[in-house]
Order: C-alpha cells, then sequence, then structure tokens
C-alpha cells in the first residue's frame, strides 16, 4: 500500500516528466535555495537562542550564588525577614527567589504565594543543586510560558544545607528571536522572488542552446541538412553546438555527394542506354537483308552493354568501398607477385597500343596488405596509365619500403593532366577528357576507387602531373595488422 508521501513524490514526478528542461532546472534551483535559506534560518536561530539562553544562565547562576553566600543564614530560617530578603533580591534581579530546604521543599518565596510552600520540587536543577552543584535549565509552564530554572546549593559546614533557585521569565529572549525570525522570513521572501526570477533567468540561458539544438535537429529531420547552431562558450554546451555543426556538415555533404552522384550515375548510364536504343530501334526499322549489317549493329550493342557493365560493377565496388565499416583483412603478401599478376593481365592492351610496361621492385618485398583489393589499385592505375600514354611511351611500376611505409609509385610518359583538372581528378565520374575517356572504355570511376581503397588500408594516395609530360601515382600503405575505415 502506498504511503501519501510516496504517492505525493510519484506525482510530483509525473509533473517533472512533462515539464521543460527549463522549469525542471527553475524549480531545481529554486527548491535548493529555499532549502538552504531555510536551513541557514534555522541554524541562525538556534545558535542565537543558544547564544542568549547560554548568557541569561550565566547571569542568573551568579545571582544565584551571591544570594546562596551572603543571604544563607537568613534565608534558612523561614520568617518574614527571609521573605523580605528574597523578595528584595528578587526585585533587583527581576527573578523570582525560592528558597528549598534539605529535602527540596520550598520554605521561602519572594512572591509570597502559600500554595508554592512546602511543595517538593522534584527539577532535575534542584536533584543536582541537592548534590552539590548548580544548574540552570529551560521549561514551559501550563500556561505556556518558558522561564529559566538556575538552581545552586546553600553550603553550612560544607554540606547541603539548601537550594536558592532562581525563576526568570525568557518572554524578552524569545520577543527578541521572533523579532529577528520575522526578519529573516521577510529576507528569505524576497530572496526566494530574487531566486526565481534567477533560477527563471538562468535556467533559459542554459537551456537556450538546448532549444536552439532541439530545432536544429528537426529541420535536419525534415530535409534541411545546412543547420548551425551558435557555439557560445567552450563548455559540454559548446562542445555539443561544434559536434552537430560538424555532424551537419558532413550530413549536407553527403547529401551533396548522394546527389551528385545520382545525377552524374544517371547521366553516364543514359548514354549507353540510349545507344544501345537506338541501335535496337534501327534494327526493327531497317529492312536490310544483309547479315553483316546486322553483325554490326550487335557487335556495337554488345560494346555498349559491356560498357554498361563496367560502369555497374565500378558502381557496386565504390559503394561497398564506401559502406565497409569492418576490420579489413590483410595477408602479407609479396608486392612484387601482385604487380607481376597486374602486368600479365594489362600486357596484351599495352602490347596492342605500343605501350612498354617497366618493373622495379625489390626482391623478396612483402607488406600486409588485402591482397584483392591491392590488386584492384594497381590495375587501375596502370590501366589507366596504359590507355592515356601514345604509342613508344612507357608506363613504370616502382614499389620500396621505408621504416613503416610502402610506397607503390606508378609513373608514365603520357599525355599528363592539366593543372586545373588535377584537384577533381578522384572525384565520382569526373574525366579529364570526357571525349577521349569514354572512346576508350573509362568509366570515371577508377580513381574514385582508388583514393577509397587506399583510406580502407589507412593509407594516401597522391599524384603529380604536368601536361604533356607525364603522370606520376604515388601510394603509401602504412604497416598495421588491422586497418578499419
Amino acid at each position: 500500500m502506498k504511503t501519501p508521501v510516496k504517492t505525493w513524490i510519484n506525482m510530483w514526478m509525473n509533473v517533472l516528466a512533462k515539464t521543460s528542461i527549463r522549469w525542471k532546472m527553475a524549480g531545481t534551483y529554486f527548491v535548493l535555495i529555499v532549502l538552504i535559506l531555510g536551513s541557514t534560518n534555522l541554524f541562525l536561530l538556534r545558535v542565537l537562542e543558544q547564544s542568549y539562553l547560554g548568557e541569561k544562565a550565566t547571569i542568573h547562576l551568579a545571582n544565584a550564588n551571591i544570594i546562596a553566600t551572603t543571604g544563607q543564614d537568613m534565608l534558612l530560617r523561614p520568617d518574614r525577614n527571609a521573605y523580605y530578603l528574597a523578595h528584595d533580591f528578587g526585585a533587583r534581579m527581576g527573578v523570582r527567589v525560592l528558597v528549598l530546604d534539605q529535602r527540596g521543599s520550598v520554605i521561602v518565596d519572594s512572591y509570597g504565594e502559600e500554595w508554592v510552600l512546602n511543595r517538593t520540587l522534584r527539577h532535575g536543577e534542584v536533584q543536582t543543586a541537592l548534590a552539590g552543584s548548580g544548574q540552570t535549565g529551560v521549561h514551559r509552564l501550563g500556561s505556556g510560558e518558558r522561564v529559566l530554572y538556575a538552581a545552586v546549593p546553600m553550603l553550612r559546614n560544607k554540606s547541603v544545607a539548601g537550594v536558592v533557585m532562581l525563576v526568570a521569565g525568557l518572554d524578552d529572549v524569545y520577543a527578541v528571536l521572533g523579532d529577528i525570525q520575522g526578519r529573516m522570513v521577510l529576507v528569505s521572501l524576497v530572496s526566494g522572488l530574487v531566486a526565481v526570477l534567477l533560477s527563471l533567468w538562468l535556467a533559459g540561458l542554459l537551456t537556450r542552446p538546448v532549444k536552439e539544438l532541439t530545432g536544429a535537429v528537426r529541420q535536419v529531420a525534415a530535409g534541411r541538412l545546412a543547420q548551425r547552431i551558435p557555439a557560445r562558450s567552450g563548455d559540454e554546451l559548446g562542445q555539443l553546438a561544434v559536434a552537430f555543426n560538424d555532424m551537419s556538415g558532413r550530413l549536407a555533404e553527403v547529401d551533396r555527394s548522394r546527389r551528385r552522384f545520382l545525377a552524374d550515375a544517371s547521366h553516364e548510364l543514359k548514354s549507353p542506354l540510349s545507344s544501345v536504343k537506338a541501335l535496337a530501334q534501327s534494327l526493327l526499322d531497317t529492312n536490310e537483308q544483309d547479315i553483316a549489317v546486322y553483325r554490326e549493329y550487335l557487335a556495337d550493342i554488345n560494346t555498349e552493354m559491356d560498357r554498361l557493365a563496367r560502369i555497374v560493377n565500378h558502381m557496386l565496388q565504390l559503394t561497398r568501398l564506401e559502406e565497409g565499416d569492418s576490420p579489413l583483412p590483410l595477408e602479407d603478401r609479396s608486392i612484387g607477385d601482385l604487380v607481376d599478376h597486374v602486368i600479365t593481365l594489362l600486357f596484351p592492351r599495352a602490347k596492342e597500343c605500343g605501350v612498354s610496361l617497366q618493373t622495379n621492385i625489390a626482391s623478396g618485398l612483402c607488406w600486409p596488405l588485402n591482397p584483392d583489393l591491392t590488386t584492384g589499385i594497381i590495375l587501375n592505375l596502370v590501366d589507366n596509365a596504359v590507355r592515356h600514354t601514345p604509342e613508344g611511351g612507357r608506363v613504370t611500376v616502382e614499389a620500396w619500403a621505408e621504416k613503416e611505409n610502402l610506397t607503390v609509385r606508378v609513373a608514365d610518359t603520357g599525355e599528363g593532366i592539366p593543372a586545373e583538372d588535377l584537384p577533381r581528378i578522384f572525384d565520382r565520374f569526373y574525366r579529364v577528357d570526357k571525349a577521349r575517356s569514354r572512346a576508350t572504355g573509362g568509366t570515371g570511376l577508377g580513381l574514385a576507387i582508388v583514393r577509397r581503397a587506399m583510406r580502407r588500408h589507412g593509407g594516401t594516395v597522391k599524384v603529380a602531373s604536368r601536361y604533356g609530360a607525364g603522370t606520376v601515382f604515388e601510394l603509401m600503405f602504412p604497416y598495421q595488422q588491422h586497418v578499419q575505415q
């Protein structure tokens, strides 16, 4: 069964769960400030009360000792002289003076009230005084009034002959404390109001970046990726704003890249498809009977279909490379063997183009690589070099290791790349000479695949070229057992 406290806590938690962060923070600040002010006020009031009461106790205990010392002979004789002496002491000290015998019974009362006489008092202060020590204590009477008892022993021949007890009202003390408490409450109310306003302002200041971030996230979710929020500080919220801006920028770049890729892919695929459509339509519309003409048309269709297949295969390969996020499996392979395999594959094309292929690789050079990706990288670069090198030219593949890096260089004596085109040659579907690249079978994706494959290896690819004087591609593979994207 739930207690009222648990029910109230659950209700309050449900309210907080539906409240904005600003109000949660403001409420938290306010509650903390109220608790601190309340605790401080109670502590200060308690300290002041103890201080005032301690001062009163010291004064009245001293007065009781004075009475016990100076008037013990007269006070212990319960006659009119004892009453007048007690009354005189009480009037001067502003207290009620009671004199008790060895049994704790009242024998003299400065107020002269008959009902008090012969009453035995068993208060702790009286018992302590009868035991030989002075003591004070605060008591609340039946009327609600708080009084201070101060009791000391009266000694005769070093033995306790009686007790002097002073009864002092504390109304003045608690009146002062009440006045102080009222002032504290007023100050606390004003401070609480200031705390509420300050809490709302501070909570708004702290939650403004969160609101801005929330709005920006909603904009991104709606497809408007170019969102930025100001990073006004270097704290966690500022770092979050910087991280969001970086993420938004990357998403926008990815979206632009995706759109550009789709547009480029559509454009590239449209060309062979249009050619195939035109050739097929020509075959359907012609009345030509010569089988050689049909074979020529079908050969052209076959060429365009091969070109279409190369584009699709390269697109799939690039997509797999970009989506790969698992560690790349590496094998310790001979670089010479990989390069020789590539040279063997491209030798017929190079011979047909009149281009010589040369290698310069140190014997026994091995390196941890992914053999399939590395073969594809070198094959792309050498194939490009052969296609863009005129008859009589030369393509050279070199490899060497220095410290923790393997360098593979592919150089040709071909036509080179204009300086204005160098920054974009690794972009997808970018061609330096579009007409010639399509004529030689290029898809515009080879170098993009090379760069992405090198990143999967944790390496880099650099290019240096001068138009009309050849091109050099330099690959650098770091020595690693496993490389992640």
